[in-house]
């Protein structure tokens, strides 16, 4: 299956699954959000579309405010941003591109007098050594270690590696997760709970991992997650029953442990600014951040 030439667009689709995970390989993004996972299991909620400008992969939010993601390919990413403006001033009323990684602003974007650049604060990714994640060694951890010691000294579980089998069961759990912090009244969770729904039922379509927690013989936490570059882990969803202290501990460390053996470094995707996620994710001692960037045109109304 291909891609249509830019400014042509169409839907995130399975059936394109193979060629844009190939793109992403052959010019990867260092950002959670560029891989085929994401564009799928969110396009839905931002109505991602794709299109290819000479070799350039072209990421289209088609929602208010439309926007594009970061253009992924060859050499000619100025002349992309370039192109993708003058699409977005006939159908946005402030065009933009976001979530641009740093890598890409240096290499680009820095020194260019016609586009504004401004921190995505955000949307950072946080970073993790996988190694000390998974140990949980030294004083910093301390906190993180006794819960899941205790956990173990109280709980009788099960680690399962999640397969098509359990997806019934998954669904299941989720529901009960939504109910118990009334998902339908915030926005964000409502996306995420559609994107979870979508990896669930294509799970086995987009070849990525998961396991899952029994605790008494019930799941009482799941996650899923892929390689996003070749030493690196991305964590697209992690749920936990909140009630059972230091689960959510523990199926981090079993998913790295069974999953992640062989990757440095572990993604676990931004806070979206939510104070009681940054303080969460800031307490796990992230070693460095993704950061990320909006892109706007100078002298542009």
């Amino acid at each position: 299956m291909t891609l249509p030439e830019f400014p042509h667009f169409r839907d995130v689709e399975l059936s394109l699954k193979d060629v844009i995970r190939a793109h992403f390989s052959a010019y990867p993004l260092e950002a959670s959000e560029y891989t085929f996972t994401n564009l799928f299991a969110f396009r839905d909620a931002y109505n991602f579309r794709v299109s290819l400008y000479k070799d350039i992969l072209m990421v289209l939010k088609d929602t208010a405010p439309v926007s594009m993601f970061c253009p992924s390919g060859g050499n000619d990413a100025g002349d992309a941003i370039a192109e993708g403006f003058n699409y977005l001033k006939h159908c946005s009323g402030e065009p933009h591109f976001e979530r641009i990684p740093e890598s890409f602003v240096m290499a680009h974007l820095i020194d260019n007098e016609r586009f504004t650049v401004e921190e995505e604060r955000d949307h950072f990714d946080y970073v993790y050594d996988a190694a000390e994640l998974i140990e949980l060694k030294g004083r910093k951890f301390h906190d993180k270690k006794n819960k899941a010691n205790k956990f173990r000294s109280t709980f009788k579980y099960a680690y399962e590696v999640l397969t098509s089998d359990l997806i019934g069961e998954c669904l299941e759990f989720e529901h009960y997760w939504c109910e118990a912090r009334d998902c339908g009244k915030y926005p964000g969770l409502r996306k995420e709970r559609c994107a979870i729904l979508t990896m669930l039922k294509n799970y086995d379509a987009l070849d990525i991992k998961g396991g899952i927690i029994r605790v008494d013989g019930r799941i009482a936490a799941l996650t899923m997650g892929e390689k996003l570059l070749p030493d690196t882990m991305v964590i697209h969803i992690e749920k936990a029953n909140s009630d059972i202290p230091g689960l959510y501990q523990v199926i981090n460390q079993e998913f790295l442990m069974h999953e992640a053996a062989d990757c440095r470094f572990v993604n676990r995707e931004q806070d979206l600014g939510i104070d009681g996620l940054r303080i969460a994710k800031m307490s796990y001692n992230p070693v460095r951040f993704i950061k990320k960037y909006r892109v706007s045109q100078r002298g542009v109304d």
